[in-house]
C-alpha cells in the first residue's frame, strides 16, 4: 500500500478513537478467539459513539487533521485506492482510468484541433477539396480518419460536458 493512502487512513482512524479505545485494540489480541469476534463489535461501537459525540458537540468541526486536496485528479485519486483493491475491484478501477486518461487525451486533441482551426480556418473546410484538419491529424499519428465528422458538432459536444 502506498505510504500516502496509510498516512491517510491513519489520520482519520485517529480522529475517530480515544486512547481507551486504543488500548482495548491492543487488549483484544490476548483474548480467546470467540471473545474476540465480540470485542471487535464493541470496539467498533466504541468508534461510532465517538465519532456521532464529536459531531454533536463541534456541529461546525472541520477535521484539521485531514489532508485536503486542492483539486479532483481522478488518475490520481485512481492510483491511491487501486492498493486497497481485490482484483475484480482493481480490474474495474484500473478500467476507469483508462477512460478517463482516454477522454483527457482526446479533450486535448480537440483542444490542439481547434486551435488549428483558429490559426487555419481554410483548413478546417474540405469544400476546395483538400486536406481537412481531421484527415491531416490522422495520417500524422496512426489515428482512424474522421474526415466526414463536422468539426463544429464535435467541438460543441466537448464545451457541453
Amino acid at each position: 500500500m502506498e505510504d500516502k493512502s496509510i498516512d491517510k487512513i491513519a489520520v482519520f482512524d485517529t480522529l475517530f478513537t480515544t486512547n481507551s479505545i486504543q488500548m482495548l485494540k491492543v487488549l483484544i489480541t490476548y483474548l480467546t478467539p470467540p471473545m474476540q469476534k465480540s470485542f471487535a463489535v464493541y470496539i467498533k461501537f466504541m468508534e461510532l459513539q465517538y465519532t456521532l459525540s464529536f459531531f454533536q458537540t463541534h456541529p461546525n468541526a472541520a477535521l484539521c487533521g485531514l489532508p485536503h486536496e486542492d483539486t479532483m485528479e481522478t488518475t490520481k485519486l485512481c492510483d491511491e485506492l487501486l492498493p486497497l483493491c481485490e482484483t475484480p475491484q482493481r480490474d474495474k478501477i484500473n478500467q476507469f482510468k483508462s477512460m478517463f486518461q482516454t477522454f483527457e487525451s482526446m479533450q486535448g486533441m480537440m483542444e490542439m484541433i481547434q486551435m488549428m482551426k483558429d490559426l487555419f480556418p481554410e483548413g478546417a473546410d474540405n469544400a476546395d477539396g483538400g486536406m481537412d484538419i481531421l484527415s491531416g491529424l490522422a495520417g500524422m499519428s496512426g489515428m482512424p480518419d474522421f474526415s466526414g465528422i463536422d468539426l463544429s458538432q464535435i467541438m460543441e459536444m466537448m464545451n457541453n460536458k
